[in-house]
């Protein structure tokens, strides 16, 4: 994806011309207006295909879909109950079970990390400095993303042997700045497997998607492979996440595997856009109880900043937060996901309303971090509008 002013302005010239046709008329499910309105954000960002929940109040509304799920041979439109893998918005997720086991009174989000997974984690630039289960989610842990991580993807590595290379660490001090890391992120994965002698998916559906009547998995191969979507690169043209060929190699995740399941958590999860607007609905208040008040606030109050500051966007435990007036009069929280093309977001005002938005393959130009086809929605869906319901 384009990172920097220069890239994303070259991408964004480039993107008309030599971007891959969205190749489909209409969007379907809301108002004929908003209809419109969203086909218009859709195509002008080149999306391929698209489902978008609304919420307003705290109640589900519109699910507007447009677009393809797949490309290959006869092409399958998006419907409401496509399921999508979501990206980095696992790592949502992921929060909401840690504050619900916290308000379980399970775990405690201020623990140094070495308590769970039963040995001495520590940057080696800064030792006796504790690493806390808070500081993964807020990513200030100091932990990054190394090239033993990266090539973990296609050569398994242990936890333990990455968290022994010191390229495993900035030369921050834990808790101090913000470096975005997936490795931290899905650590807290392998932490709550060896804390609960559960695999995550399993505590996933026991203690999150189940209580709330969520259906999602992080195991590809409890799904039927016609209901999922592909992912498309949008410029250059490329096939990015194939179904078929991730169910060729995928394993069923039945056992915890705490030295193995780093890449869960931060970015394996899939389902449909309504039941990722009902998580959202979780982070808004919506399930009083469900997770205490001082959990939720942990998720929505940021403790450092993005680094593009192009648009003020901000970090909590889980969350992201937007503050900028150019996009939206009042602050939002929510999260986004990129990969192999698919550009996700949620969005939600502290009234309760807002969307959840999965595609299958996006134009990937940005404003700082966020992504331009998001900036599209938040005008299109929260900007200045109306709330009819009572």
């Amino acid at each position: 994806m384009p990172v920097g002013k220069v890239k994303n302005t070259l991408y964004g010239l480039a993107l008309p011309l030599l971007g891959r046709s969205c190749g489909w008329r209409q969007a379907e499910g809301g108002t004929p207006e908003t209809n419109a309105a969203v086909a218009r954000a859709l195509k002008q960002n080149h999306v391929v295909g698209a489902c978008i929940q609304r919420f307003e109040k705290g109640r589900l509304t519109d699910c507007i879909t447009a677009g393809y799920a797949s490309l290959d041979g006869e092409k399958c439109p998006v419907a409401p109950d496509t399921v999508f893998r979501t990206a980095s918005i696992a790592k949502m997720a992921t929060a909401l079970l840690v504050f619900r086991l916290q308000s379980m009174d399970k775990l405690d989000v201020r623990e140094d990390i070495s308590d769970f997974l039963g040995e001495k984690v520590e940057n080696p630039h800064h030792p006796g400095a504790p690493i806390t289960l808070g500081m993964l989610l807020n990513h200030t842990s100091s932990i990054v993303d190394s090239p033993a991580y990266y090539a973990s993807f296609a050569n398994p590595a242990d936890l333990a042997a990455l968290l022994k290379d010191p390229a495993s660490f900035s030369p921050d001090p834990p808790g101090m700045r913000f470096r975005y890391s997936n490795l931290a992120a899905g650590m807290v994965g392998c932490m709550l497997e060896k804390r609960f002698d559960m695999c995550f998916e399993t505590l996933m559906q026991k203690e999150l998607f189940s209580p709330l009547g969520v259906q999602a998995t992080f195991d590809i191969t409890t799904l039927p492979a016609e209901k999922i979507a592909d992912s498309y690169r949008v410029l250059p043209k490329e096939n990015g996440f194939s179904v078929r060929k991730r169910l060729e190699n995928a394993q069923t995740i039945r056992e915890p595997d705490p030295q193995r399941h780093y890449l869960l958590a931060s970015g394996n999860l899939f389902l449909t856009a309504e039941m990722l607007a009902k998580l959202a609905l979780v982070c808004c208040g919506s399930y009083p109880g469900f997770i205490d008040e001082y959990g939720l606030r942990l998720m929505r109050t940021p403790t450092t900043d993005w680094p593009q500051q192009d648009v003020r966007m901000r970090h909590g435990m889980g969350l992201l937060k937007l503050e900028d007036p150019r996009i939206h009069p009042t602050a939002l929280w929510g999260h986004q996901g990129f990969a192999y093309g698919a550009v996700n977001g949620v969005f939600f005002d502290d009234g309760g309303n807002g969307f959840a938005a999965l595609n299958s393959g996006s134009g990937e130009r940005r404003y700082g971090h966020l992504a331009a086809v998001n900036r599209s929605l938040i005008r299109v869906l929260l900007q200045g509008k109306e709330r009819h319901l009572p």
